[in-house]
């Protein structure tokens, strides 16, 4: 099995526009998120969660190089969250997109489950807290040699 000879180096993004909230997709698509893990502060209009986010920027398309990383995403300018009990289940969730559609910001999840954010001037950010470890499980969807 080869490794990946490409170096990781911790994230730290801001979105501010669709076109940037395209490249956090990228980044935390499949990224496993437990949903006590995520909490709004409705006075600052803050949003964030914690999750496991795989290294896609360094995999170069091969599963047996993803590693995985604590990382932290918060959503400034958050007037509103329907979430539909998601807050309060306790269930691992992995996220497959984060869009802005008319100034609802949908994080969409397995089993049918989005996250949808009211949003008025909002700011993104997306940073790696941890370092990268090699996961137990991994996506299998990348093609290997």
């Amino acid at each position: 099995m080869k490794q990946s000879n490409k170096i990781w180096k911790p994230l730290k993004l801001i979105a501010l526009d669709d076109k940037d909230l395209s490249i956090f997709s990228d980044c935390i698509y499949q990224a496993i998120l437990v949903s006590s893990e995520i909490n709004y502060d409705n006075e600052k209009k803050i949003f964030s969660l914690a999750l496991e986010r795989f290294t896609w920027e360094i995999a170069q398309g091969k599963d047996y190089n993803l590693k995985q990383v604590l990382s932290i995403l918060t959503i400034k300018g958050v007037e509103k969250i329907d979430a539909k009990n998601i807050f309060f289940n306790n269930l691992i969730y992995n996220v497959l997109s984060i869009s802005n559609v008319e100034n609802n910001i949908l994080i969409l999840l397995n089993d049918k489950k989005i996250i949808n954010l009211t949003v008025n001037s909002w700011k993104c950010f997306l940073e790696d807290v941890g370092k990268p470890r090699h996961p137990p499980v991994t996506p299998s969807h990348l093609k290997n040699d």
